[in-house]
């Protein structure tokens, strides 16, 4: 099983940075997280039309407990 997150920062200000984890997964394949990290980067403008989606990340969920934030 897969967990969508998405790093969106404010557009001209990169240092001010959050990811957004997604609250429809888990996804059982990384193509089925990766399409949703997509829908996520769609949706932004949005709920936070100051931002801007700069990258994505699908976490394994053996991988998920090990990241250190």
């Amino acid at each position: 099983m897969f967990e969508a997150f998405v790093l969106v920062c404010m557009i001209g200000n990169s240092n001010l940075c959050h990811t957004l984890q997604d609250l429809e997964g888990p996804y059982k394949t990384r193509q089925e997280c990766i399409v949703r990290t997509y829908e996520m980067a769609a949706d932004l403008p949005d709920y936070l039309p100051m931002f801007q989606a700069l990258k994505y990340k699908c976490f394994e969920d053996k991988e998920y407990n090990k990241v250190r934030t």
